[in-house]
């Protein structure tokens, strides 16, 4: 039997699943020609798609290391770190495409709320990593 939605807790992996979500949402977005014409293709879709392929390989490889000492600590928080950062990245790019291009007004907010949720959530597992493992380092 499974769990009602109202009693869950996060799961570990929810960061992740969101993550990939807006990356394929990204794409998405980015292969409409409507939107960005071919050739913008190499100039800012393939710069954000890039982007957010690299946050979510930070996210999981950061998620792939257990911690056993400070070592580990120090590598796992830096890939939160770099996935972290990307989001800014992201979020610059995403509000130029927005200046130059037919992007409506509803389909950017989803798009920055959804990334704002991401960056709120690696925000927040970083931070809670470093009250976890504050005996370790």
């Amino acid at each position: 039997m499974s769990v009602p939605l109202y009693k869950r807790g996060k799961s570990k992996f929810e960061l992740a699943n969101r993550a990939d979500e807006i990356a394929a949402f990204t794409l998405e977005m980015c292969s409409k020609e409507k939107v960005f014409p071919k050739r913008y293709r190499w100039c800012i879709t393939a710069r954000l798609v890039d982007a957010m392929f690299e946050m979510c390989e930070n996210i999981k490889m950061a998620n792939s290391i257990t911690v056993k000492d400070a070592s580990d600590f120090a590598l796992r928080k830096t890939y939160q770190t770099k996935a972290l950062a990307i989001t800014n990245s992201i979020f610059n790019i995403m509000d130029i495409a927005y200046r130059r291009f037919p992007i409506e007004d509803h389909t950017i907010s989803y798009w920055t709320t959804k990334m704002q949720d991401v960056q709120n959530l690696i925000r927040s597992w970083r931070d809670s990593d470093i009250k976890r493992y504050a005996e370790v380092v």
